[in-house]
This record gives C-alpha cells, sequence and structure tokens, in this order.
C-alpha cells in the first residue's frame, strides 16, 4: 500500500487537487500562493491563503512564543505579497496539548497581534482544539485590484528570473531568519502595479523547490545561473553555500520573471523604489519544460532538479 512517503507532498497535491469542486466565481484555484475569487460589484479580486505552523517541524520547543506567533502571521502574508496583493484579514486555529501553559499560549497571540498591528491586519477568530503538538492554522485574506493578480503560470520564453534579498541558511545555527523575515508586500504590489512581474511565487520550501513549480505552472524550461545566486551572510560561512541557497527553504524572498524589453526599465525603477533590496536577475526562462539546466561558475552545465523541502520526503527539521 503507498503512503505519503512513496509520493511526497508534491505527488499528493498532484493526485488531490483536480479532484477539488470550484464554483464559476473563482478566478484562481488551487495550485499558486493564493485562491483568487471574483466577488460581483467588487472592484478587486479576493485573495485566499492558509498556512499552518507546527511544533518540531516550523519551530523547536524551546522557541519564543512570541516569535512562532509572529512567523505564523508571517507566512500568510508572504503568500499574500507573491499574488502582488494587500492583506486584511486573519482566522486562527490553535491546537495544543492540554498541559500547555497559559504564558506560552498568551505568547503566540502576543506575537500575532503585533504582527498584526504591523501590516495592518484584522484578526477575526478562528477556533482551538486539544491534540499532541502546538500548533497555529492561519487563513489569510486580501485584495488586490481586478486583473491584476501576478501567478505562477504567466512565465514566457525568454524572460528574466530574478530573487529579492539573499538566499539560504534560514535555520542555520545563530540565524533567525525563519523566524524574523519580512514578507516584501511593497515589493509583490509594486511588481504587480507597475505590470513587470509575468509570473511570481515566494520562496518558502527553497529555491529547488520552489522554481521547478512556477516552471511546471508556466510550462517552460530555465537556464539558472549558479554565480549569480545571491548568498546570504549565513550560507556564505557554510561548507555548502549554493547547497543552502538552494535547498533550505523558509527564505520567503520573492521569485519572479520580469520580460527582457522591460528590464531596463524595471531595474532603474526597482533601484529608485527598494536602494536597500536588491533584486538579482539569476538566470533565463526556455521554452522546453524538460531544458532545466543549472550553469556552474567553471562554465559546465548540469541537470537542475527539484530538491529543497518537500513535506513527507524531507525528514530534517
Amino acid at each position: 500500500m503507498k503512503t505519503l512517503r512513496d509520493i511526497g507532498e508534491n505527488g499528493l497535491l498532484r493526485s488531490i487537487l483536480p479532484l477539488l469542486p470550484q464554483r464559476p466565481d473563482t478566478l484562481v484555484g488551487p495550485g499558486d500562493d493564493c485562491a483568487v475569487v471574483r466577488v460581483p460589484g467588487s472592484p478587486d479580486d479576493w485573495l485566499f491563503t492558509t498556512d499552518p505552523v507546527i511544533e518540531r517541524r516550523h519551530f523547536l520547543p524551546e522557541t519564543p512564543a512570541r516569535l512562532v506567533g509572529r512567523k505564523a502571521i508571517a507566512r500568510a502574508v508572504s503568500d499574500i505579497a507573491a499574488m502582488g496583493g494587500t492583506p486584511l484579514w486573519i482566522l486562527v486555529d490553535l491546537v495544543a496539548p492540554a498541559a500547555t501553559p497559559l504564558s506560552r499560549i498568551r505568547g503566540l497571540y502576543d506575537g500575532m497581534i503585533a504582527a498584526a498591528r504591523k501590516w495592518n491586519l484584522g484578526i477575526l477568530g478562528g477556533d482551538t482544539a486539544e491534540g499532541d503538538t502546538l500548533e497555529l492554522h492561519i487563513t489569510g485574506v486580501g485584495r488586490i485590484p481586478r486583473h491584476t493578480a501576478v501567478l505562477r503560470s504567466g512565465a514566457r520564453t525568454g524572460d528574466l528570473v530574478y530573487v529579492t534579498g539573499t538566499l539560504g541558511g534560514a535555520y542555520l545555527s545563530g540565524n533567525r531568519h525563519h523566524l524574523l523575515f519580512d514578507p516584501r508586500l511593497e515589493a509583490g504590489r509594486f511588481l504587480a502595479e507597475n505590470h513587470f512581474a509575468t509570473s511570481m511565487m515566494d520562496l518558502s520550501d527553497g529555491l529547488a523547490a520552489d522554481l521547478p513549480r512556477l516552471l511546471d505552472a508556466s510550462k517552460r524550461g530555465v537556464r539558472l545561473e549558479a554565480a549569480a545566486i545571491p548568498l546570504s551572510r549565513a550560507a556564505r560561512q557554510s561548507s555548502h553555500p549554493l547547497r543552502h541557497a538552494l535547498c533550505d527553504g523558509e527564505d520567503f524572498e520573492l521569485l519572479f520573471t520580469v520580460p527582457p524589453r522591460l528590464r531596463a526599465r524595471f531595474e532603474n525603477a526597482w533601484k529608485n523604489r527598494f536602494p536597500r533590496l536588491p533584486a538579482t536577475r539569476i538566470g533565463t526562462i526556455l521554452a522546453t519544460p524538460r531544458q532545466r539546466l543549472l550553469h556552474l561558475s567553471d562554465g559546465s552545465a548540469i541537470p537542475f532538479r527539484p530538491g529543497g523541502y518537500q513535506h513527507f520526503l524531507t525528514h530534517e527539521p
């Protein structure tokens, strides 16, 4: 009998998502960073996303509760940023063992409340349940002007591939990036409002896991330049910098594509708008979906294969 370990998260999604019923007002269903829904009479399209944060998977028992609460909200906000939208409301489901100290629960909510105030969100409520592990399940709702959501499926042949910030090492010793990251809300809106990005997603499972998802959605290949991938300080100080940048996950930077005809205008506008946030060109979209290459600094090329974190297959925290 097959198990989730046999097929992994990606295999599960491929088998389940096509079966889910949709309404006519659903513009984008499962498979992107957010679902997109159109409400008659609204000038906006509506964005819906959900994310769990689970003890020993997304944080350790000794992690300060306030930071766990912040991370839970920030993950949902990052999904909405990846569509170019504005987050508005949050719902919270709490699962906890009965023996959990009340002070820890209060710390979780202190972190979520501070995050909601930071990003101007309303927390509408949610539910609580007893369970074996401490978990937060967040549902985020946002909006974006009609017809402007940037999807994973929009990359075209010749488009240039960019990432914001630096990648890798989010969980390495002494690095708390996975707890303290700021979702790229302004950058996502900038890319959507100015029609620079043809496709976009956030990097939660690592470049080697998430870029193939964008390529699959767009039915395209890629030429990725290893030497161009921006490495975080933590990754640079490790023994395998590129591996960390490709596979660690929890970067929560934006991965997006820009048509080559817009390159100069985009890069100039970006530098003026975000002088302290780099947007680095790391590759080019290719026409053939099976042509996915990682060009190394010595001039050789190897196949760019899916990697990074995948639930049910990857077991390291």
